[in-house]
């Protein structure tokens, strides 16, 4: 548009129109980012002591002050649009993943913490923050916070799968068993955490996700599911993990499914 003097004027966008429900889903949605990113915090300051030397304890210490970063991020999300961070919407699957981080630590077992946090939690959010930054997406302020925390959860992600690759280098055995070990605990409390989104989301707040007004077809609890499974198996294949192994495991994921649910992500998986 111009000016009237030859100079071309921006008008700003209009504020969007946010349905309560939508509110609602975005606020069930960052509370369990938030909630993620508070254990990552946990996770990785627990996880320095067992790092080899003073640059990776250096690292993983910038990664936990990354993650206070993005609390910050997603609270001021939450009250730009005006809803609230919420406990009561937080999953309880999440106590267990913790749990089971901890009990790597007290074992010393470095490549369990890595496959934990860096392959498993990562991948879990970059689903959720891609599915959120997506370009479909016209709600752009939380389009631009969830493209930002996507970002750095990429980052994380490479540096998780290039230090587990340093672990198989010194002992391909321990960082197989490893994975064997952290997979059968925490993948299906990610699996049950996602599959019951929607219904957990029903239970605390009477809201039926898949009814809710959202600016985008791509915001989808499901899709999710999708999302972070892809970036889980391409990991497993870029850290090299034994294929014998990865291929019973992502066989293994289909007995996850709750009964009576949509077997979304099988498809992807039998392709692999």
């Amino acid at each position: 548009m111009h000016d009237g003097l030859g100079q071309v004027t921006t008008l700003p966008k209009p504020r969007m129109e946010r349905s309560d429900g939508y509110l609602k889903l975005l606020s069930f949605v960052v509370s369990n980012a938030r909630k993620g990113e508070i254990m990552a915090i946990e996770n990785y300051s627990e996880m320095v002591h067992l790092m080899p030397d003073t640059d990776a304890k250096i690292e993983t210490v910038n990664q936990a002050k990354e993650e206070c970063k993005h609390i910050l991020l997603l609270e001021k999300l939450a009250a730009r649009l005006d809803f609230d961070v919420d406990d009561t919407m937080v999953e309880p699957q999440w106590e267990s993943i913790r749990a089971s981080f901890h009990e790597a630590v007290r074992k010393k077992d470095l490549p369990a913490c890595l496959i934990i946090q860096d392959l498993m939690v990562e991948s879990l959010a970059i689903g959720l923050y891609k599915v959120f930054a997506s370009a479909a997406n016209e709600d752009h302020e939380t389009t631009s916070t969830a493209a930002a925390l996507l970002k750095d959860e990429l980052e994380h992600l490479d540096i998780g799968v290039r230090r587990i690759q340093a672990e198989m280098r010194k002992d391909p055995d321990a960082v197989n068993d490893a994975l064997l070990w952290a997979h059968n605990r925490v993948m299906p409390a990610l699996f049950e955490m996602i599959h019951q989104s929607c219904d957990f989301l029903c239970d605390t707040k009477s809201l039926d996700c898949t009814m809710v007004e959202k600016p985008s077809a791509e915001i989808d609890l499901e899709l999710l599911k999708i999302t972070a499974l892809e970036h889980y198996v391409a990991m497993l294949e870029k850290a090299a993990f034994d294929p014998k192994i990865t291929n019973q495991l992502i066989a293994g994921m289909a007995s996850y499914e709750a009964p009576g649910r949509a077997n979304v992500g099988l498809d992807f998986l039998r392709k692999h």
